[in-house]
Order: C-alpha cells, then sequence, then structure tokens
C-alpha cells in the first residue's frame, strides 16, 4: 500500500462525501486495510488533507506556468478564454482539481487558514501569469486591474462549477466572459 493509493482515494472520498464525511476507516476499508495500517502513514483526515492540498496546489501551478507558457503566441482573449474552458474541463476530467476547487469553498473549519494560504499561493501566480499576458496585450487597461478582473471573474465560474451544474457554468461562461471582454475594449 502506497501513500500515493491513500492520497488518490481520500481525494475521490473528500470530492464525493465532504471533509465531514469522511472517515478513516472508510478510506481503509476501500483499500483494502486496517485502519492500523492507515494509521501508520497518516494519523488523521486532517494529517492526510494537510499533506494532499499543498501537493495538489503545486501541481495546478505548474499547470498554470505550462498552460501560459505554451501560448505566448496566442491573443490574448484566445488565452483567458481557453483557459476558463480548460478548467471547466480539468474540473470534470481531474479530482484533483475538482477537490481544489472544491476546498476553496468549502474548507472546514479547523483547516480553513491552511486551505486559504495556500490557494492564495495558487491565485497569486494566476493573476501574475493573467496581468503578464495582458502586458503584451494592445488592451486598454492596466494590466494589474485585467488580472483582478479575470480572478473575480474565474472564482464566480468555480462557483459554477462546484455548485451547480455544466449547462450553467457554460451559459454563465459565455455571457460573463462577452461582458469582460468588452469592458476591456
Amino acid at each position: 500500500m502506497t501513500r500515493e493509493n491513500i492520497k488518490r482515494t481520500a481525494v475521490r472520498q473528500f470530492n464525493e462525501l465532504g471533509y465531514e464525511g469522511v472517515k478513516m476507516s472508510h478510506i481503509a476499508k476501500e483499500l483494502g486495510i486496517r485502519k492500523q495500517s492507515l494509521a501508520y502513514h497518516f494519523s488523521s483526515k486532517k494529517e492526510l488533507l494537510m499533506e494532499i492540498y499543498p501537493e495538489i496546489v503545486g501541481e495546478e501551478i505548474s499547470f498554470i506556468n505550462e498552460y501560459f507558457d505554451s501560448r505566448k503566441h496566442t491573443s490574448a482573449k484566445s488565452q483567458m478564454y481557453d483557459f476558463l474552458k480548460e478548467n471547466q474541463v480539468r474540473f470534470h476530467a481531474l479530482p484533483n482539481v475538482a477537490f481544489l476547487q472544491a476546498m476553496s469553498f468549502k474548507a472546514p473549519a479547523e483547516v480553513s487558514d491552511f486551505i486559504s494560504a495556500q490557494y492564495l499561493l495558487y491565485l497569486h501566480t494566476l493573476k501574475e501569469r493573467i496581468a503578464n499576458v495582458f502586458k503584451e496585450s494592445d488592451v486598454n487597461c492596466p494590466p494589474e486591474k485585467c488580472a483582478i478582473g479575470f480572478i473575480t471573474l474565474y472564482d464566480g465560474l468555480n462557483i459554477q462549477l462546484v455548485y451547480e451544474n455544466k449547462q450553467s457554468f457554460e451559459r454563465s461562461l459565455e455571457i460573463s466572459f462577452d461582458i469582460f471582454w468588452r469592458g476591456l475594449l
């Protein structure tokens, strides 16, 4: 039994049941091990979460950097819109992305400061990369303001992913991105 298997199972259960609904005994049962064996790796679900979340934040920061590095020669509008669409695809396809976003909105009280600090690292990277895109564009708005506006749009769309459905996200994306982009021109 590897720590990675434990973490994958925990992420799936956190996504399905929420932090409060997950029990270490249920993780152990799903993995086919005794709770004591699981405790050898992680003494509590808090410890498990506090190892998983920063790893996922790091993975997603790497994704942000790779995404924008690979699209340097694409228009700012395409980079922004495609990033939002890619976020939707990744949210539904990758449990870690769903976990990152859901925990950012529904962090349990006992770890909320920790989750917030980690998520702010993620948002800081995203904001910097977006500001850099707008520095290179012909948009008539200061790059920092563009980045803040985009992050606000991004947060709102993430709420759609976490609490609503695919159709709601897509409708909100089309309407809000159009308004956002027109506001930059």
